[in-house]
């Protein structure tokens, strides 16, 4: 029995992984840029419209999740 799962070949079979990716890179140098130059809260203030669902898109990459060890 075949796997129904296709395996990736090359890149061009993911590219809307590829490109999830990099923009979320990008987005994370914006955020060090952001606080590297003293407007540090204002990205504090755009994370927090992420966590509210104010904004689409995902939170950036940089945030930490909170693991209950409960």
């Amino acid at each position: 029995m075949s796997d129904p799962k296709p395996e990736v070949q090359n890149i061009d079979d993911n590219l809307g992984m590829v490109n999830y990716i990099l923009l979320s890179r990008i987005y994370d140098v914006l955020c060090l840029i952001a606080d590297g130059v003293g407007k540090g809260e204002e990205m504090l203030q755009l994370i927090e419209s992420h966590k509210d669902g104010k904004l689409l898109g995902p939170d950036p990459a940089l945030i930490e999740e909170v693991v209950d060890e409960a």
